[in-house]
């Protein structure tokens, strides 16, 4: 059955019977199948699978439905040779695929072309299809294919690594919170003893002082009743009675005097259980317990060992420098900006990396050594030479000096944690744990027995779940991981790595790490230890002593010994 008013095409009619048709919903799941039935109300052809669910379906069950002898009939205007060699149009679905826009980068029916492509200059498939198939353009594809498959392949790694660590992460804090929540529940109960106790022994040491009293008193009161007998019993002399008369009178003075003294004894303690105020306020609190603090976020980052890198310089010396910088430690602030140490200059400096130029200057009374990064557009600065932590603020991008707290001598390294702050010292081979205010909470410097560190010149406590302690030690030519109570975890070492000095985490388990005398970047990976050198002499490093990387930008950052000049390096 033939539709008014619809047109042939003769190729078409000569070979009906030979075309092959394919089915549309098939293909918009990425899948071909042979059409054998065209739905007349949807104008969609369709194979027997699609023809089944279509007919099944209450919405569509009562369509009109052309069986294969009688859907040529109103297949789309082509040419036999196009059938089946390109795809429907999604947009007019009666009509192939037969242009591609190379300005717009898409394919499109006649249809298309007329209404959205006139002033283009669009490519008939039929004659380009094959000059493009035999030329290079095609043949860079599959390698292109390759390429995009490796990128998805390592976001996907990425991510796997990132669901571990959603899930260790959420594991660690669930027994954290648990272990505090029994801590509590152990000083509760030993408090509710110790006041139960109390109330006991003040309810015992009452009951007998009274129950003393009352002996007294019953006692008294029977040798009184023994007294009234004598004194009435018609058995005894005059004389007998004179005696007794006499000695009553004594005896009732005498308990009538301990009475008197015994009724100063007479009383019992007033005492009440008064709540305890910071109890009172925490079961009134909205965050008793705790909170649950997001520091930030772990951002995926890919394989940087197998990125191909390009670097170049920014000169972070000043009109106020006198001599030739050295960048001996660097950090990323929250506005972005590069927080570094200008060890030569006795300065710090604030230096916004795009556009190339140092914003904030800040003379020190010392040089100072290593920087970091912490809350409320606060940061910090180790100065070991004077013995002090010099925090300072960093608001609007200009450094100010504030509060100064006094440490031990050679104070190096520095990392914050959980407000607190993790400092290395060299010359007593040891870490402090302090608080921000520098009160020491422990120190690390021996394990079993055994000395940790030769010289423990830079730190920085690992994110990872659980958070765990990175130590660069210099002289031992080794990387230290350590539990936050000072327990070695693991010892990493590498021919390739002299000198190790600033570290810094690039993701969940990675770190990166200079080699001073190996004038290097070394990428440490804590899954399997291994030790992959990123970037080295060749790339313009000399003497690196401190390692920054921006997770947004996935920029590494080195500052160099007896360098005017950092070196960025981005990805190609």
């Amino acid at each position: 059955m033939e539709v008014s008013g619809k047109r042939h095409d003769p190729d078409l009619d000569e070979c009906s019977t030979n075309a092959t048709i394919y089915c549309q919903p098939c293909e918009e799941g990425g899948k071909r199948a042979v059409a054998l039935g065209l739905c007349q109300t949807c104008e969609e052809y369709m194979c027997d699978p699609c023809i089944e669910a279509h007919t099944r379906f209450k919405v569509s069950r009562k369509h009109i439905m052309l069986s294969v002898d009688k859907m040529l009939s109103f297949y789309p205007s082509t040419k036999q040779s196009d059938i089946g060699e390109t795809e429907y149009c999604k947009i007019h679905p009666k009509e192939m695929i037969k242009f591609f826009c190379p300005n717009h980068g898409g394919l499109g029916c006649g249809v298309c072309v007329v209404l959205k492509h006139r002033t283009c200059q669009v490519d008939y498939i039929d004659n380009v299809a094959k000059d493009f198939v035999i030329g290079n353009e095609f043949k860079e594809l599959e390698p292109t294919i390759e390429r995009s498959e490796d990128i998805l392949s390592a976001s996907i790694s990425n991510v796997n690594e990132l669901l571990d660590e959603v899930e260790n992460q959420s594991k660690y804090e669930n027994a954290r919170l648990r272990k505090f929540r029994a801590k509590i529940n152990t000083y509760l109960d030993r408090r509710e003893q110790e006041l139960l106790d109390n109330i006991r022994k003040v309810r015992i040491d009452d009951e007998n002082v009274l129950n003393a009293l009352k002996s007294d008193c019953e006692s008294a009161k029977l040798g009184l009743e023994a007294m009234r007998a004598e004194l009435s019993s018609g058995d005894i002399s005059v004389n007998q009675r004179y005696v007794a008369a006499r000695r009553a009178e004594k005896d009732i003075r005498n308990i009538l005097a301990k009475n008197e003294q015994m009724s100063g004894l007479m009383k019992a303690t007033n005492y009440r259980f008064t709540k305890d105020e910071d109890m009172r306020r925490l079961l009134e609190s909205k965050t008793g317990l705790g909170t649950l603090d997001v520091a930030g976020e772990f951002v995926p980052v890919p394989d940087l060992s197998t990125v191909t890198w390009k670097g170049t310089d920014i000169n972070v010396k000043t009109t106020q420098d006198q001599k030739t910088c050295h960048i001996s430690g660097s950090a990323v602030l929250s506005s972005g900006l590069l927080f570094l140490a200008d060890r030569n200059n006795d300065n710090v400096k604030l230096l916004n990396v795009p556009a190339r130029t140092v914003k904030s200057r800040l003379q020190l009374p010392g040089m100072p050594w290593d920087v970091c990064a912490l809350h409320d557009d606060q940061a910090a600065v180790t100065l070991p030479y004077n013995s002090i932590i010099q925090l300072m603020s960093t608001k609007g991008g200009q450094l100010s000096v504030s509060k100064e707290i006094k440490v031990s001598p050679d104070c190096c390294g520095i990392a914050p944690y959980n407000n607190k702050l993790y400092v290395s010292n060299k010359s007593n081979s040891r870490i402090e744990v302090m608080t921000l205010d520098g009160h020491i909470i422990s120190t690390f410097k021996t394990d079993d027995g055994r000395q940790l560190f030769q010289a423990p010149y830079y730190l920085t406590v690992s994110a990872s779940t659980p958070p765990t302690l990175y130590v660069s030690d210099l002289l031992a030519d080794t990387v230290l991981q350590m539990s936050l109570d000072g327990k070695v975890l693991h010892e990493y070492r590498d021919e390739q790595l002299k000198y190790p000095t600033s570290l810094v985490e690039v993701g969940p388990g990675k770190l990166l790490v200079c080699g001073q005398f190996s004038n290097n970047v070394i990428m440490l990976t804590e899954r399997d230890g291994k030790m992959t050198e990123i970037l080295r002499r060749k790339d313009g490093l000399t003497v690196p002593y401190s390692v920054t990387f921006c997770p947004h930008s996935r920029a590494i950052v080195v500052g160099m010994g007896n360098n005017n000049s950092l070196k960025v390096f981005n990805t190609n």
